[in-house]
């Protein structure tokens, strides 16, 4: 009896040291991780302040950070003949950096994150759920710095391991609704058959009320202009069936403005006669009873060869201004039930 309590004190210590060589072993990255609590009863175990750093560069946020990562069997799976888990990620955050070399950029493509989750959880991974958690775009080598970001992202992904024995269809589902930056609410969809060759997929996305002045650090580094006022909209599908996909973007720019008069004397006035000029055009082509510029951006070709219709873009922002505007929403255009 001592030998089995001795165990289950020793095990959390066990699995910590576990834990932070898998992460250490991941190329390109080293990670840190807090106290790990154990539970034997629901086969699971918790581990507290996750922290994965890319190294060799000059990248000052972590890749991922998480308030406690949760790794558990799911029982009722058992009854049905399938070993499958279960992630639950809370306050999870995402960091990727764009940057003028390598040393300055972080996309976590240096690894196959697939080897360390199957370290840590060596069962297949049928549901995944994300709590309050972020993604960031940043940049630190620009000017001015940006960081573009989605908060408070919820979503699950269920039927990952694509089993029979765990549900009817092989078809893995997500969900997810998060903030763009500061307002807004971005919902997305998607379904997935990886056991199509190629993998077939289909994808909802509806981003709406982003204010484009909190855009502004990035429009400057890239477009040099500040946005006054505004809002975007996007509504898109995107949907592949045997290796060729097809879909749209409809972006809608409503009520932007570029700039105020009273901008002219604190700036240069090349910044202000190209912000004019952006401005000027956003009015020429504003469908007038909306106060929107819009347009439908084409998709289509396959994986390795995709396709965006640019013309066709352009025509249609003409289209919107002074022929038929287009309409918010989902078209339901492209995309079909998998089972």
């Amino acid at each position: 009896m001592a030998v089995v309590l001795a165990a289950r004190a020793y095990a959390p210590v066990a699995i910590q040291r576990y834990v932070n060589g898998v992460l250490d072993r991941t190329p390109g990255y080293q990670g840190s991780i807090g106290d790990v609590d154990l539970s034997l009863l629901r086969g699971a175990y918790t581990i507290e302040a996750v922290r994965i750093d890319k190294t060799g560069g000059r990248v000052p946020v972590p890749f991922f950070r998480a308030r406690a990562v949760d790794l558990s069997l799911r029982w009722w799976a058992l009854f049905r003949g399938a070993v499958v888990g279960e992630v639950w990620l809370d306050t999870p955050q995402v960091n990727f950096v764009v940057g003028p070399s390598p040393a300055d950029r972080q996309g976590g493509t240096e690894a196959d994150w697939r080897d360390t989750v199957k370290a840590l959880l060596p069962v297949r991974i049928d549901r995944l759920t994300v709590k309050s958690g972020s993604i960031h775009v940043r940049s630190f080598r620009s000017d001015p710095p940006f960081d573009v970001y989605l908060r408070d992202v919820d979503g699950t992904a269920d039927n990952l391991a694509n089993s029979r024995d765990v549900a009817e269809t092989l078809v893995a589902r997500i969900q997810a609704t998060a903030r763009p930056m500061e307002a807004g609410r971005l919902d997305l969809r998607a379904s997935l058959d990886p056991f199509r060759d190629p993998p077939d997929f289909d994808l909802d996305l509806q981003l709406n009320g982003l204010a484009l002045r909190h855009l502004n650090r990035f429009f400057r580094a890239y477009g040099g202009i500040d946005v006054e006022r505004g809002t975007l909209r996007v509504d898109a599908e995107l949907a592949s069936h045997g290796g060729a996909f097809r879909g749209y973007a409809k972006p809608f720019f409503e009520s932007v403005d570029v700039l105020k008069p009273q901008e002219l004397r604190k700036q240069a006035p090349w910044s202000s006669l190209w912000e004019a000029l952006v401005g000027g055009a956003a009015e020429v082509f504003e469908d007038q009873p909306d106060d929107r510029v819009a347009t439908r951006i084409p998709i289509s070709g396959r994986v390795e060869s995709p396709r965006i219709g640019l013309w066709r873009t352009l025509a249609n922002v003409v289209r919107n201004a002074y022929f038929e505007a287009f309409l918010p929403g989902l078209e339901h255009s492209v995309g079909r039930e998998q089972g």
